[in-house]
């Protein structure tokens, strides 16, 4: 018989602890795989041996069975999840910053239910492992819980690496948008750079620059950076940084 636990207040509105001991009827009401398993159970008692040893094994398997596999739709739900995102995650989210903050947060909570599902199952085969014996008629049928537990749980270690996988994906997408937005700046600033340094020398005010004075000046710096500008655009074309 499982216990459960309830919180209920008193007049004067402290919560005290009341231990519950639930019938078989809320129980099914609560997990409706035990209703089910309880109706298979019924039309299976009357085929099966008379055996004690035997007859205990094979109930407890059926409903260690049944409770190990209510993990199975949770566990394609995740699936499908990370399948979403893959499919979006190359495409990039929409919205900028704040839709891929909120994508990380998804694929990080994702993250954290596979871990917790994965140490429930864990607890789970423990106890199954414990329960089976070394030999006897009992043993296989609780090996075959065994096997069908540890089965989820690999089911868990695939999920909980596809879960890693597409974070570090998403992560390191991240990193490249963002060193395609320093490729960017860094260009222009190079552009800029050696114009700035011109500007900056014409800039003093010096008495004695010849250059001031002269009519070709103005125009001669012009055509420099023109010159400087040109130079730095067959460059970076040339090593093609400047394509996509």
């Amino acid at each position: 018989m499982t216990a459960r636990t309830v919180l209920q207040p008193d007049a004067a509105g402290f919560l005290w602890l009341d231990v519950v001991n639930p019938t078989a009827e809320e129980l099914a009401t609560e997990q409706p795989w035990l209703s089910r398993v309880e109706e298979k159970l019924a039309k299976e008692l009357l085929r099966w041996t008379k055996d004690d040893e035997v007859l205990q094994a094979r109930i407890i398997s059926k409903v260690l069975n049944a409770a190990a596999d209510t993990y199975s739709p949770p566990f394609e739900a995740l699936e499908a999840r990370i399948d979403a995102f893959e499919t979006a995650v190359f495409e990039g989210p929409p919205g900028g910053a704040p839709a891929l903050a909120g994508a990380l947060r998804e694929i990080h909570l994702l993250k954290r239910q596979v871990t917790l599902v994965k140490r429930l199952l864990w607890r789970f085969l423990d106890v199954v492992q414990r329960m089976t014996p070394q030999g006897g008629r009992a043993a296989p049928h609780l090996r075959d819980v065994q096997e069908n537990v540890e089965s989820y749980h690999f089911y868990a270690d695939e999920l909980l690496d596809d879960a890693n996988t597409l974070l570090n994906v998403q992560l390191s997408l991240a990193a490249h948008r963002t060193g395609e937005v320093m490729r960017v700046l860094t260009v222009f600033s190079v552009f800029f750079l050696p114009l700035t340094f011109i500007v900056g020398i014409y800039g003093m005010n010096f008495n004695f620059m010849p250059e001031l004075r002269q009519r070709w000046g103005y125009p001669a710096i012009l055509g420099a950076m023109v010159v400087v500008t040109l130079v730095i655009y067959l460059w970076f074309h040339r090593r093609g940084w400047l394509r996509e």
